[in-house]
């Protein structure tokens, strides 16, 4: 095993809040269903909030082959030791993990919800490349303490997407935790916006941020595809993930001050290294951009100032 996970474990238990207690290396649970299992799993880092004993089970995959595999391990070890309702899993996946197995551990995200779990994926450490990950994991400590790396970033980021933005009834909103999350959001604003219905509750809507998809040549407005509500766990079917919708977006931007487009933008770039890029400066996507535009003339309007794309980071 590389050296930054230690580091980081260090690390965060150095910028710790003062309400909060920060340990690391913590089997979920104990040994009787340890032995049973015969497995155990167990988190980097675990952060309690004091007050309420609100736990964070957090897991570092900095270059796994097969970073699903802790995922897995929570979520059956929950089938058979179900975890606190006030427990969440937060995976962060470093951008030394490759797109697709990345991909695969942020859907199965959507499962462990569907099971009952609080559970969540983000970035670790997303501004930096694939091989600068692989460097950083083999230096010392005391040279990675030389390297600059900004930890209380990353722990402002587990915040960030483990905390409810806001709550309704139905459930609570949510900023993203991961690119995959952002990439189904753009998926799910073009499906919808091909039937009347939805274009009807969407109305038309001035647009100055958009977030692209290199792969697909897609486009959504930057608002809608920061957020996503997790519903209620007595709710049916059980507590999962549910993608922004269009009705969801109508309504929470019509009674939410907190559903807040400066504050998704501030986001996707801070927290997820989305990159603000003007459209020509981007020549492999304006054409498709320009399309995009014309097919939703009557959905969107561009800002007067002119628009802005956000784009992923390279390793994505």
């Amino acid at each position: 095993m590389g050296t930054l996970t230690s580091y980081l474990q260090q690390s965060f238990a150095a910028v710790c809040p003062p309400q909060w207690i920060c340990q690391y290396e913590v089997a979920l649970f104990g040994r009787e269903i340890a032995d049973v299992l015969g497995y155990a799993p167990r988190a980097d880092v675990l952060l309690t909030r004091m007050e309420d004993n609100r736990r964070l089970w957090i897991e570092f995959e900095i270059s796994r082959a097969d970073p699903v595999a802790n995922h897995a391990k929570f979520a059956t070890g929950h089938l058979f030791h179900p975890v606190a309702p006030t427990d969440t899993f937060v995976a962060m996946v470093s951008p030394h993990v490759n797109r697709g197995r990345r991909n695969l551990a942020a859907a199965t995200i959507t499962l462990m919800r569907s099971i009952g779990m609080d559970a969540f994926q983000t970035t670790l450490l997303p501004h930096l490349t694939p091989q600068d990950i692989k460097r950083l994991n083999h230096l010392d400590h005391g040279t990675l303490a030389n390297e600059g790396l900004r930890v209380q970033l990353e722990l402002d980021r587990v915040f960030a997407i483990a905390e409810p933005v806001t709550s309704t009834a139905s459930g609570r909103l949510h900023f993203v935790g991961d690119l995959f999350e952002v990439m189904m959001n753009i998926r799910q604003w073009n499906l919808e916006l091909s039937y009347p219905d939805a274009r009807a509750a969407w109305g038309k809507r001035t647009v100055t941020y958009f977030v692209a998809d290199p792969r697909t040549k897609q486009f959504a407005p930057s608002k809608y595809c920061a957020y996503l509500t997790i519903t209620a766990q007595n709710a049916s079917p059980v507590q999962m993930t549910t993608l922004m919708t269009v009705d969801r977006y109508a309504q929470l931007d019509s009674t939410k001050k907190l559903f807040d487009g400066h504050k998704a933008r501030v986001h996707l770039t801070n927290h997820l290294a989305m990159r603000q890029q003007l459209p020509h400066d981007v020549p492999s996507l304006l054409p498709a951009f320009r399309h995009w535009l014309s097919i939703h003339s009557q959905s969107v309007s561009v800002h007067p100032a002119g628009p802005i794309l956000l784009v992923p980071p390279d390793w994505f």
